[in-house]
């Protein structure tokens, strides 16, 4: 009888080891958010001048992605 509702704990906690972690899965949290929709042409409509590249603003691409990290 004692064996048996061990038997049902381990398998209460080894049914919730499984349900937490699932219960945080879903399209949310898979899904990485970009900004919305028509927000950079709306900024980039304030601000005209960021559409053109300019090239004294950095060396190369690699001093870019230096700069980044």
């Amino acid at each position: 009888m004692r064996s048996s509702s061990i038997f049902h704990v381990l398998l209460i906690l080894l049914f919730i080891s499984f349900a937490v972690p699932m219960s945080g899965c879903g399209k949310d949290m898979t899904e990485s958010e970009g900004p919305e929709l028509g927000a950079v042409e709306a900024y980039l409509q304030e601000h005209p001048e960021e559409r053109e590249d300019n090239p004294d603003e950095a060396g190369s691409e690699e001093d870019e992605n230096e700069a980044a990290s």
